[in-house]
């Protein structure tokens, strides 16, 4: 079972009795194994890379109602901060922000209402991270001269903004090569305890983030 889906289907699916893996989705209601990134260390990399640029103002943006993978990115940043001995400022932390991408307009709206801008924004995802780089841009800002951005994922997004984003990235393949093979181990271990398989995630440095202005 791929992604987010509710529980309340993928219990469903349990309850058939049929040997289920789950990919890039948990949830402590859900008993079944799990192919997972290891999402706080992504994203405390990612974070820690931004401090190591020189910034301590950085924002965190993302919809951590939607997915456990995007609350445990948030878990991420706060744990790079304060390992770096930062204070998060509460108001650089937007918990609630939608990456479709038809939201483009609220993302604008909420960035121009901003009292004072971090110098670095760690996006949930590629497709919020697209739609930070854009609206910043319209708003007047240069990335990175004026703020950084680096997201999650690696996908196209990060890849067609100008400069390209610098992002987690996730080994799709690994993940199919690990989802297969624990499937075919739980046919043959039906009543095995059931487990949860980490994969790192590698930093793709790239232009969308550099020290800030002095």
């Amino acid at each position: 079972m791929l992604s987010h889906i509710s529980t309340e289907y993928i219990n469903a699916v349990l309850d058939t009795g049929i040997p289920t893996v789950l990919i890039d989705h948990h949830h402590p209601k859900i008993e079944a194994d799990c192919i997972l990134t290891n999402n706080r260390f992504g994203a405390y990399e990612a974070t820690q890379h931004l401090v190591e640029l020189g910034h301590r103002d950085i924002g965190f943006a993302g919809n951590i109602g939607f997915s456990p993978s995007y609350y445990e990115r948030l878990e991420g940043y706060r744990m790079a901060l304060e390992d770096c001995g930062i204070e998060p400022d509460p108001d650089f932390i937007l918990k609630d922000v939608s990456d479709a991408l038809d939201q483009g307009d609220a993302v604008y709206d909420r960035l121009s209402r901003m009292k004072r801008m971090p110098t670095a924004w760690f996006c949930s995802n590629d497709g919020l991270g697209f739609l930070f780089h854009s609206n910043l841009q319209k708003l007047g800002f240069k990335i990175p001269d004026d703020i950084s951005v680096c997201s999650f994922d690696n996908g196209q997004f990060s890849r067609i903004t100008t400069p390209a984003t610098t992002s987690a990235a996730i080994d799709l393949t690994l993940f199919g090569k690990k989802a297969v093979e624990q499937l075919f181990w739980r046919m043959a271990h039906r009543d095995e305890p059931h487990v949860e398989i980490l994969l790192p995630t590698e930093l793709m440095i790239r232009q969308s983030t550099a020290a800030p202005r002095k």
